[in-house]
């Protein structure tokens, strides 16, 4: 399978609607498609978040639909985030902790948030993670021994929605375009 072929079997799958289940589903096929040799290209990954993480752009579909390549460092945790989007990021390479946040207050204060860590989850390659549409897209990752390699797909191009970037211990809420 090509990633044009997987984008069009995902945008089938997720058409009406996306929901858990279907989710479900585009996951495992995400999975098995990233064992297939020449899924995933070789290429260069930029500064993700501002840290040691990078990403790159694989492919954005007109409906907004964008799969990414990620690669989340081993020395430091991402800042707990959100996309402004469903999505789910299948791991590749690597081990992977996976950190889902729930946000407890109303969102009514733009810079001040209630942010609590819901579950965490180790993945290892093959294994895959899919979070809702905001306000449940809210998480933070890290690579463990070594960095974690990682497809992530998404509902729309992140690239262009400002995230929210979430400080568990004060509050603070920071809006910004990906880095």
């Amino acid at each position: 399978m090509t990633v044009p072929e997987f984008m069009a079997k995902a945008e089938e799958i997720l058409s009406g609607g996306v929901i858990a289940e279907k989710l479900s589903v585009v996951g495992r096929l995400l999975a098995t498609a990233a064992r297939e040799p020449g899924f995933v290209p070789e290429a260069e990954l930029r500064g993700l978040h501002g840290g040691d993480s990078a990403a790159t752009l694989l492919r954005v579909e007109s409906s907004g639909l964008t799969l990414m390549l990620g690669r989340f460092s081993a020395s430091e945790e991402t800042p707990i985030h959100d996309h402004g989007s469903w999505g789910i990021a299948c791991v590749i390479r690597g081990r992977d902790r996976y950190r889902h946040w729930e946000r407890l207050d109303d969102g009514s204060k733009p810079d001040r948030a209630q942010v609590r860590l819901l579950y965490e989850k180790e993945l290892g390659p093959g294994d895959w993670v899919s979070w809702p549409d905001r306000p449940g897209d809210i998480h933070s990752q890290q690579g463990i021994g070594e960095p974690a390699l990682e497809l992530v797909l998404f509902g729309k191009n992140v690239l262009e929605i400002p995230r929210q970037y979430f400080d568990a211990a004060t509050g603070a809420v920071r809006t910004a375009l990906p880095q």
